[in-house]
């Protein structure tokens, strides 16, 4: 299938003025419009209806795209977060947000066409970041308006990525409990598909790495279903048990710490424990718990005012906005006298 990608290359231009082309925008000369209208015939490029139709028919609207479905959004904060930063950029600016429900691929990359082909949203935000996404690749063909909050694992010069160094924050996270005594550290993750759980993991075992420590057998995955964390967890502490727990994000860290109390494991007496993403979850947890405070919120905001500038001006420059991080001590690393 040819895309606008391919028309823009035959033609030499950028796909935002074959999109204008398409849309017969007055600053595009009559030698371009021509030229490009030719090689897409020849191509037989069909443009996409709700693309071509978005400057008259705008809907003011944000699709939010959620990696794994409402059922994840109402459980972790993260994504009620970033929902509240992007929701005020957008009302400010007349925008309202809708969010995909769907939870495979497969559906969700229905649920998006559907959405642009019916004309509801005018453009999109990723609220992750993965190899060989679909999502991301049908959006970057067709030419529609998108931004992903996660890193930019594609070098993709046709959209707008807002994050954190999660590289850097792992390894600050990571140096922090080194410095606090800890030398047996083992990271829990329940995901390392996604970009922002790779650089994570890549920090952790850095960090390791520049002291001296081992990092291998460190990193431990785990199902989502109770058994296998409490299997986990179980077979960890067999022989003595790690010295501290470093958790993927905040939900993952919430249900570790809850199983490792069922276990009469104490923190921080017996186990020290930290995680990403500070919220409700980790300031009142008990005890409370060291994070890196990934601002998900300014996030939010800055992805919001991003996909509108981009809806308005397609010719806006691509670029990477870095949110920066910062740790939060709390009860959950003071490590014990004697320990």
């Amino acid at each position: 299938m040819v895309t606008i990608k391919d028309v823009a290359k035959m033609a030499g231009v950028s796909p935002s003025t074959v999109s204008r082309v398409i849309k017969d925008h007055d600053g595009i000369s009559a030698a371009t419009k021509k030229k490009v209208r030719k090689i897409m015939e020849e191509s037989g490029y069909a443009p996409n209806i709700a693309a071509r139709n978005l400057v008259t028919n705008q809907s003011n609207t944000i699709g939010l795209v959620i990696k794994s479905g409402m059922h994840e959004v109402n459980l972790n904060p993260f994504y009620s977060e970033v929902n509240l930063g992007v929701s005020e950029a957008c009302r400010k600016e007349g925008f309202s947000t809708l969010t995909t429900s769907a939870t495979d691929d497969a559906s969700l990359l229905a649920e998006v066409k559907e959405l642009i082909s019916s004309r509801q949203v005018d453009g999109f935000i990723l609220l992750y970041s993965k190899e060989d996404d679909p999502i991301a690749a049908f959006l970057s063909a067709a030419g529609f308006p998108y931004v992903v909050i996660g890193k930019d694992i594609h070098n993709d010069r046709e959209a707008i990525y807002v994050d954190n160094d999660n590289i850097q924050a792992a390894v600050s996270i990571t140096e922090l409990l080194i410095g606090k005594g800890y030398s047996k550290i083992t990271m829990i993750v329940d995901n390392d598909v996604f970009a922002v759980a790779r650089d994570r993991i890549r920090g952790f075992e850095m960090a390791m790495h520049e002291a001296g420590l081992s990092a291998m057998g460190r990193v431990v995955k785990c199902g989502d279903d109770p058994r296998s964390i409490s299997d986990m967890l179980k077979s960890l502490f067999e022989d003595g048990g790690p010295e501290a727990l470093l958790t993927l994000d905040g939900v993952l860290n919430a249900r570790i710490i809850s199983h490792l109390y069922q276990m009469k494991i104490r923190i921080p007496a017996d186990v020290a424990t930290a995680t990403f993403s500070d919220s409700l979850l980790t300031k009142f947890a008990a005890p409370p718990q060291t994070v890196v405070d990934i601002f998900p919120e300014e996030l939010g905001k800055e992805a919001g005012n991003e996909i509108i500038t981009l809806i308005r001006d397609e010719d806006k420059l691509k670029r990477i906005i870095t949110v920066p991080t910062r740790i939060i001590e709390r009860r959950s690393t003071q490590k014990e006298e004697g320990r």
